[in-house]
């Protein structure tokens, strides 16, 4: 582990803690809400839902790119692999926060795993393009945070 890595995997499992603080604390009904009303049509469980499948998804590149390949494929319609794959893990609320926590987990201990050539190595993101590891890895929590801030706006 070197000190970037450390500070990466911390930020990312305090950043998740926060994200998931924010879920316990909506109220039952918040759940089915809407939150997107145009693209994908997500209530704010399947929000959550897609953060678990893309971070789970995201593992496997950052994997793929630590090692030395190229990361997403080039084809990958972001678009598209979210509308088919949300709505798939029908899990209740508790199960979408014990599976986020626990996919949050497995990307802070790989990243502890990574040297600085590993985090500088390029790759492709599958919504980011050419991007450094470390990069990608700070996008994880960046792009939950602009879930939970559309959700905030959203349930007012």
């Amino acid at each position: 582990m070197t000190e970037a890595s450390g500070a990466l995997a911390d930020k990312l499992l305090s950043e998740g803690e926060r994200t998931l603080a924010f879920f316990h604390a909506l109220s039952a009904d918040a759940w089915a809400q809407a939150v997107y009303g145009e693209g994908a049509a997500w209530t704010v469980a399947q929000a959550l839902e897609h953060l678990v499948i893309a971070e789970v998804t995201l593992l496997r590149v950052l994997r793929d790119v630590a090692a030395g390949g190229p990361g997403a494929p080039p084809e990958i319609d972001i678009d598209r692999f979210n509308a088919q794959r949300t709505g798939s893990l029908q899990a209740d609320p508790a199960g979408l926060m014990d599976a986020f926590r626990a996919g949050r987990q497995r990307i802070a201990d790989f990243t502890r795993g990574l040297d600085e050539a590993q985090l500088a190595r390029h790759g492709r993101h599958p919504a980011m393009g050419d991007s450094a590891l470390g990069d990608m890895i700070k996008m994880i929590h960046l792009h939950a945070s602009m879930h939970v801030r559309d959700i905030r706006r959203q349930l007012g």
